[in-house]
């Protein structure tokens, strides 16, 4: 009786090991503070519809503000399991994600749905597929386009930025610079403002979310509404954790991924774009620049090079890169 007494007790422990051993927490990580726009606007809204139709076992929960990782790091989470899911810029990691870069040619992804329809039907098609294929890709999509800001003069002519030091987000958009006499300049997130203010910088290219979650406007009153550039952007989730959820979960999660998750995202970043645009026309100490369509075309031929300087840098991936231009612009057309 004693021995089956234990064996009763230690198939109980080890049912219940099981169980916790299931019923775990998927950790969504995040770069930006809780109120930052893609915490709180897009991550967040994702994990309270996927809890809503997930089991029982099976939660997601944001980890904001960079606890588990920091920005350059987020790919990596996801890869090694520190992470489950997260909020990628595949600029961040240069080499690994080469061409998610497409969006940032002139052009490419005038607008958030645009950059979604590239990014996405590239995935869908392959073209991006080796980049992605250690992950369970939530969505693919880009920024809305990247606007200046500049302290003194408006850029209404990429002959303001000639001689100027800009803040840029990423190695080619800093090449792009260069080609408008330029200066591009890698700061972080936290410490652009302060950069601003004290002259470092003269202006800075990035998206409308982050003049107003760094309050910019502030040392950089000048907001030019460019459309010559833009960020790839993904929601990647490791795949081990996704092939070890239960066929139910797993269908949720397939449901609102891909096409869907990035078409929906690209509406949430398009809508709070133009709110903050409107916020700033809004604001006595801001002036926003809307550039006619010569002038526009103006900044797209002083970048007429851009797309064959990306193609070059490619190396072995150059063929790739041209088939993809090209598929791009045919979406843009269509």
């Amino acid at each position: 009786m004693k021995l089956i007494r234990q064996l009763t007790i230690s198939l109980v422990l080890s049912g219940m090991a099981v169980a916790v051993a299931e019923a775990r927490e998927m950790r969504v990580s995040s770069f930006e503070p809780p109120v930052g726009f893609y915490s709180s606007k897009v991550l967040q809204p994702w994990i309270e519809k996927m809890n809503g139709q997930l089991s029982e076992a099976s939660r997601f929960k944001l980890y904001p503000g960079s606890i588990l990782g920091g920005a350059p790091a987020q790919a990596e989470l996801v890869a090694k399991g520190v992470a489950d899911v997260a909020l990628v810029v595949p600029n961040y990691t240069p080499g690994i994600f080469p061409l998610s870069s497409i969006v940032e040619l002139p052009g490419i992804a005038p607008n958030a749905k645009t950059g979604a329809n590239v990014m996405t039907t590239l995935y869908e098609e392959g073209a991006l597929a080796t980049e992605y294929k250690d992950y369970k890709v939530i969505a693919l999509f880009s920024t809305a386009p990247y606007r200046i800001f500049t302290k003194d003069e408006g850029a209404r002519s990429p002959d303001v930025l000639n001689g100027m030091k800009v803040r840029t987000p990423s190695p080619f958009i800093s090449t792009m610079t260069s080609m408008l006499g330029g200066t591009g300049v890698s700061i972080p997130a936290p410490q652009v403002y302060e950069n601003l203010e004290r002259g470092v910088v003269g202006g800075a290219v990035w998206a409308s979310d982050a003049y107003k979650t760094f309050r910019l406007y502030e040392v950089a009153p000048k907001l030019t509404l460019t459309r010559i550039t833009a960020s790839p952007m993904a929601i990647l989730m490791n795949r081990k954790t996704y092939e070890a959820l239960p066929e139910s979960d797993r269908k949720a999660i397939d449901e609102f991924s891909g096409r869907p998750a990035a078409e929906w995202i690209a509406g949430v970043i398009e809508e709070y774009d133009a709110a903050v645009q409107a916020e700033m026309r809004a604001n006595p100490k801001v002036e926003v620049i809307d550039l006619t369509p010569a002038e526009q075309q103006a900044w797209e031929a002083a970048l007429a090079k851009a797309p064959d300087t990306w193609v070059s840098g490619l190396g072995d991936k150059a063929d790739a890169a041209r088939k993809a231009i090209e598929r791009a612009k045919a979406l843009n057309i269509n």
